[in-house]
């Protein structure tokens, strides 16, 4: 005999997103058990209208309103928390009905089910709904939701206007989605933007495939899925300039300076993204493929002879800010890069450390660097700081 199943299905909301920014910002509200109990009321209605065998089934949701990001994360573990409420997989003893949990002085009774802090509240918000019941029924039901939601799948006016309430948001449109339709766009809103290769990653872990998956960047950024993490050639400005994605460009005219800016770029960007979903990245040298333990990373920068230099020179660009920082103590020249959003913070105070006090710092506001040589340099300028 066959046993239970779940099926996994969203309500999908299109907020005004700007509510959430400005001195008067909010984030969606947390409802308790009771709002909880009444918002599983209009989604069972709505469902049923549309979808009558649905009746033969439990529906699980909860009170809270989440990013993409933390919908979309490997093993789905906002799905499956609401999977795990009912564990009963006997057929014989299986009762439909609606399970809905509720906030408890702000927060949800499962980790899993609290909206992520870090994550700023965009257009988008969802509502994850599982579907519970006998298997062959929610089998059945599972194809009629990929078939009828995109066309049919509209939550009412009453139930859309209640959600809006509740939640404390402004609601534009409200359908239903299933997890096919999430992830075929957020596809296309990748593709469009030129991060193809960014979907293919998160496919692969959000897919549980074992790798290897190997994906390049439009700017030569590398990643490998494998091990149930990201891995990351990290190329500093010396390797990626002589060595790595960079080689082959001219070094005249601060030519080699923007490109690398685009390199560390899109860098940032997939870093930022994999990060939201919930991925760990894990950074290698190119050139010998150890791990890059740590906040930020230090290698040997170029002495050149005869000038007298910054002990320290932040090499920036534009909207990116710091790319990375050359101090100069002695003899010793030395590269740092940050790796990770703290990075910065901690590079800073490991060069404060290093260097002693009183030292020049230089802000060229872009990368120095020789040509001939092809690699970072602290600047000769008057320094323009202490």
């Amino acid at each position: 005999m066959a046993g239970t199943a779940f099926y996994r299905a969203l309500i999908a909301l299109e907020t005004d997103a700007t509510r959430y920014y400005g001195p008067d910002a909010r984030r969606p509200a947390l409802l308790g058990r009771a709002d909880a109990e009444q918002l599983l009321a209009h989604v069972a209605a709505d469902l049923g209208a549309l979808l009558p065998d649905i009746g033969a089934c439990s529906l699980i949701a909860a009170g809270a309103l989440f990013d993409q990001t933390q919908i979309l994360r490997p093993g789905y573990p906002a799905f499956s928390a609401l999977e795990a409420v009912s564990l009963n997989d006997d057929p014989a003893r299986f009762r439909p009905g609606l399970v809905s949990l509720g906030a408890d002085d702000g927060s949800m009774p499962d980790r899993a089910l609290q909206p992520d802090p870090d994550i700023p509240p965009g257009l988008l918000q969802l509502l994850p709904l599982v579907v519970h019941g006998p298997a062959m029924t929610v089998e059945a039901l599972g194809q009629a939701m990929e078939y009828r939601f995109l066309e049919e799948g509209q939550l009412s006016a009453h139930s859309a206007n209640w959600l809006q309430g509740a939640f404390g948001v402004v609601i534009n449109h409200a359908r239903f989605m299933t997890l096919t339709d999430l992830n075929a766009m957020l596809r296309l809103q990748l593709e469009h933007f030129g991060f193809l290769p960014l979907w293919e990653l998160l496919d692969a872990a959000l897919s549980g495939a074992a790798g290897p998956l190997a994906v390049r960047g439009q700017h030569g950024v590398e990643l490998e899925w494998r091990e149930g993490a990201i891995h990351l050639r990290f190329e500093t400005f010396d390797f990626w300039a002589t060595e790595g994605a960079g080689a082959a460009l001219p070094a005249a005219r601060q030519a080699l300076a923007e490109s690398y800016a685009n390199w560390t770029r899109e860098t940032r960007q997939y870093l930022t993204t994999l990060a939201a979903h919930g991925l760990d990245v894990v950074f290698h040298h190119p050139r010998d493929d150890r791990v890059l333990d740590g906040p930020y990373f230090s290698e040997p920068g170029l002495a050149l002879p005869g000038s007298r230099r910054a002990a320290v020179t932040e090499h920036s660009f534009g909207d990116i800010g710091i790319i990375s920082v050359t101090t100069v103590d002695g003899e010793e020249v030395l590269n740092h890069y940050p790796l990770s959003a703290d990075g910065l913070n901690a590079m800073h105070a490991g060069i404060r450390r290093r260097v002693p006090q009183g030292h020049t710092i230089s802000f060229p506001g872009s990368l120095l660097y020789d040509e001939e040589s092809r690699r970072l340099v602290a600047d000769t300028r008057e320094p323009s700081g202490s």
